[in-house]
């Protein structure tokens, strides 16, 4: 049997199952609960971050701050649009956005998003903190401006 990718990820669910003759068909996608679970729990956990967490977890440490902000942002954007599809696929499942390739192309970008965030974290994280805690040590040995002295001299 020949098997046409492009049909199946293009294709939506009604036609995919004949639901125009007889009715609606069963629904052959099972990931509700898991998916939405996943992107509220995502949501709650960038809320919590943006709220409490960056001022909690990152206090003195700029580097973590900056990698937190950058990959949080990103998970709630993958998040937020998590649940359209998710909904596009349960309504609208006769229209463009019920099509396969879109669920698959939010999977997508949650791996490269996942895979991104543990090379950094991996990586480049150590080179930063290094760097930051670097500049630290030698701020602190770098005489600072007295604008007391600066001032007063003037007049």
């Amino acid at each position: 049997m020949h098997f046409n990718l492009i049909n199946w990820l293009f294709q939506d669910p009604c036609t995919a199952t004949s639901c125009y003759s007889g009715g609606p068909a069963p629904e052959v996608f099972h990931f509700y609960l898991p998916w939405l679970i996943f992107c509220a729990l995502g949501l709650v956990v960038t809320f919590y971050y943006s709220i409490e967490g960056r001022k909690r977890f990152t206090k003195g440490r700029p580097w973590v701050k900056y990698m937190f902000d950058r990959y949080f942002t990103w998970l709630a954007i993958i998040c937020i649009v998590g649940f359209p599809l998710i909904g596009a696929r349960v309504a609208l499942f006769q229209y463009f956005f019920a099509w396969r390739f879109w669920r698959y192309g939010w999977l997508v970008a949650l791996v490269v998003w996942g895979v991104l965030f543990f090379v950094h974290r991996f990586r480049r994280y150590p080179q930063e903190r290094d760097y930051y805690q670097h500049l630290k040590k030698r701020e602190q040995y770098m005489p600072k401006s007295n604008k007391r002295k600066a001032t007063s001299s003037r007049s």
